[in-house]
């Protein structure tokens, strides 16, 4: 519910822009908006089918991901976490097995490229869990979300990063963060960090959609911001170990990849 739509097409290197770019436009257009007017929102940064930029070929998507492979810059990896964790969810003569082809193809290069390893652990580690040194929370002081803490940012968020690293650290094709984390275990994470990590992220997702299942039902907007002080004893505990196990592994990144001089 508090989230936006990513999505892009994958054509034919047969395409012809001036015979058949038009449909494609219109096509999703229709996609985009079909899915606005269900609920899913427009995306912001218009990592969506409605943009020409993001309707490609087989050979223009290839080319693209070795660029952003090579030489990740700001928007490339902006275009990278998007990119990397894209699946087929419909496709029409052959598409599926094409759009395959795209994204094995991304995971082999990506496995080999040191730079953007690099960069993928510094956005993983850039923004640290709420708690502090002595397992206290850190709460915002003022604004609209005064006392909460964001349990995306620097909590699930960090998570996703982390598991999209070591799966293309590890050669893994998997998309699923849960996925990429198991399948990532004993290689690119310990079999221990792995568990303890998939505990953690599955425990801030369930907090997360419970409080936004809650914020649905009295009309509000849903967020990722919780009230630690509205937690019973015990989830506040549970919530300062999710934490601590997320900050445990950035450490990890932090001393295995040169973060800071990115």
């Amino acid at each position: 519910p508090a989230s936006d739509q990513d999505n892009a097409l994958v054509l034919d290197d047969s395409f012809d822009a001036a015979l058949h770019g038009d449909y494609f436009a219109r096509l999703g257009d229709y996609i985009c908006s079909g899915l606005a007017e269900a609920g899913q929102a427009l995306c912001p940064g218009e990592i969506m089918a409605l943009n020409p930029d993001w309707r490609m070929t087989e050979a223009q998507w290839n080319d693209t991901f070795h660029g952003w492979v090579t030489a990740p810059e700001p928007d490339a990896l902006l275009h990278a976490q998007v990119f990397f964790d894209f699946r087929c969810i419909f496709s029409a003569f052959g598409g599926e097995q094409m759009a395959q082809r795209v994204h094995d193809n991304a995971v082999v290069a990506a496995r080999g490229s040191k730079r953007l390893h690099t960069h993928l652990a510094a956005l993983a580690t850039w923004r640290e869990p709420p708690i502090g040194f002595f397992r206290g929370f850190v709460v915002e002081r003022s604004g609209e979300y005064a006392d909460t803490l964001d349990v995306k940012k620097g909590g699930t968020a960090a998570v996703v990063q982390m598991a999209r690293l070591y799966a293309i650290t590890a050669g893994v094709g998997e998309v699923d963060t849960l996925a990429r984390i198991r399948a990532s275990a004993g290689s690119s994470v310990s079999v221990k960090g792995a568990e303890d990590l998939l505990g953690a992220y599955e425990y801030l997702t369930d907090l997360a959609l419970k409080q936004q299942a809650r914020q649905l039902r009295r009309g509000e907007r849903p967020n990722y911001h919780i009230d630690p002080k509205a937690l019973p004893s015990r989830e506040r505990d549970a919530l300062r170990d999710a934490f601590g196990v997320i900050k445990n592994l950035q450490s990890a990144l932090g001393n295995k990849y040169p973060v800071r001089s990115v």
